[in-house]
């Protein structure tokens, strides 16, 4: 291998430090004023109590019946006005970053003549319940002794109050549903039930705590919003978001299984980085030659066997470097106008397989290489058509790759019949495993299963645009079964 002096210059380190993204989001913080009045003669209510849920803190009213927070954090919140002899006033109000936000009280005289509601009760799930599920539906009863209609706000927040908000508002009925909550999360949440005309009355404060994060077999990119995120999923569809802030693709799991390497395209050039299985723990590959090819979607890197570092590509060159962005080398160089667009690494046969691509994207072939960067040989040659992959089967003496089969070649990289090989490295036999393939669809980015036995792929209509979807099928192409709808670039580690 070809070790690089690599000289970078300060505005260079000033940038790259400046894209990197922290893991620990910082506080923001507003401010909230505002002004209390008897709503039957329009004189300030001076000595008013204050106060909000969630929980910042009380204070009275000045002689002008106006109060202000002076630094509040960013969220929802409901903010009450009390005064003896009168009405409780409630409103709900958001807080933005460096932004003041103004509420009138306008309080109503008690009549006397009304009873307030009774506090939500019976919460379900009870008060400290554990292992809920990320979709929960929230209940409790209430009463009123006058029989008027009740009107229920709910507030939901988490632990280190990052979560805060009104999760419903004037409901009717005593229930709601919750979704997209978070794994492994200690959720607070809180009932307020008005009657129209006495105080609201507010519940107690529960808690449920949702299920640890069950480390998902399946990672992969779908788009949302029009752009990529990473998620994670099982057998059973269920689906987890693991990444925000759009453009981020192409997981891969570690050799152990515990990280998870990908690509995002938010910065000017696009970066590599890692986390945990559950999202967390999110670090910068820091590096002074960014990933990057020709097509960006069909960008792929490969850890290490060991885990330890990532092969990835920049154009004609091949580079290997630590997870931490440190001891980068230059692993390999095409010298013919090519590029390096896929790789693949196999531990025990000590082989690389790279896929190239030339001037047009179906002039492409795999290459295999040493674990020193040298060159072995062509393993499947530019034939008509496009190909894609590649991976090496458990014991590398195999490479699963993809080939349009149709021999169609168009500028813009369209395939219309792709289907799936299996390759003996040694002999050059091919096995067509996409024996049930549905005329006038495209089976793409195949990957072996953990222990070998199945392949995972994605299956998509050869019109442009179309729909993907990730499906996994036997070794002998039989047994197609549908994992994940709109949902593209798998993996999978047990």
């Amino acid at each position: 291998m070809k070790h690089l002096n690599i000289l970078t210059s300060l505005v260079f380190l000033l940038f790259l430090f400046g894209c990197k993204e922290d893991t620990i989001e910082p506080d923001l913080f507003g401010s909230l004023t505002g002004e209390v009045i008897f709503e039957n003669t329009g004189l300030p209510a001076v000595g008013a109590t204050i106060s909000t849920i969630p929980a910042t803190g009380s204070m009275l009213t000045d002689g002008t019946g106006k109060f202000e927070f002076e630094s509040i954090k960013t969220g929802s919140y409901s903010v009450k006005a009390e005064f003896d002899g009168y009405v409780t006033g409630s409103e709900n109000i958001t807080i933005l970053e460096g932004k003041t936000s103004n509420v009138i009280f306008k309080l109503i005289e008690k009549t006397g003549g009304n009873s307030p509601p009774s506090p939500a009760a019976s919460p379900s799930p009870n008060d400290g319940s554990l292992n809920q599920s990320l979709r929960v539906n929230l209940s409790w009863q209430a009463s009123d002794p006058d029989e008027d209609e009740l009107k229920f706000d709910v507030y939901l927040f988490d632990a280190d109050m990052s979560n805060d908000s009104i999760v419903g508002e004037g409901l009717s009925e005593p229930m709601l549903e919750l979704n997209d909550l978070r794994y492994g999360t200690v959720y607070y949440w809180q009932v307020v039930v008005k009657d129209g005309e006495a105080d609201p009355v507010y519940s107690p404060v529960w808690k449920f705590t949702t299920s640890p994060f069950p480390n998902h077999s399946f990672v992969y990119s779908k788009i949302k919003n029009g752009v990529f995120e990473i998620y994670s999923g099982d057998m059973a569809n269920e689906a987890y978001q693991l990444t925000s802030g759009g453009s981020n693709y192409r997981p891969r799991f570690s050799p152990l299984g515990n990280r998870i390497a990908y690509i995002n395209a938010n910065y000017p050039e696009k970066r590599l980085f890692t986390m945990n299985r559950d999202g967390s723990d999110v670090s910068l590959v820091e590096t002074a030659f960014p990933i990057d090819s020709k097509d960006d979607f069909e960008l792929d890197f490969t850890w290490s066997p060991d885990g330890t570092k990532l092969l990835y590509m920049r154009g004609e060159r091949l580079y290997l470097v630590n997870i931490d962005g440190s001891g980068i080398e230059e692993f390999a160089e095409l010298t013919n106008g090519e590029e390096f667009v896929e790789v693949d690494w196999n531990g025990p046969e000590s082989l690389i397989a790279a896929r190239t691509v030339g001037n047009r994207p179906y002039d492409s072939r795999i290459l295999l290489y040493d674990e020193n960067g040298n060159m072995v040989e062509e393993a499947v040659p530019d034939v008509p058509g496009s190909i894609g992959g590649p991976q090496f089967s458990i014991d590398g003496k195999y490479l699963l790759y993809t080939r349009d089969t149709s021999g169609f070649e168009a500028a813009d990289g369209r395939q219309l019949a792709s289907h799936i090989f299996l390759r003996n490295i040694a002999t050059g036999i091919e096995i067509d495993l996409s024996v049930d393939k549905p005329l006038g669809f495209n089976d793409l980015d195949a990957r072996f299963s953990p222990d070998g036995a199945l392949i995972i792929f994605v299956q998509t209509n050869n019109f442009p645009n179309s729909q993907k979807d990730i499906y996994v099928m036997n070794m002998n192409g039989e047994g197609r079964l549908k994992l994940f709808d709109n949902a593209e670039m798998p993996d999978w580690w047990d």
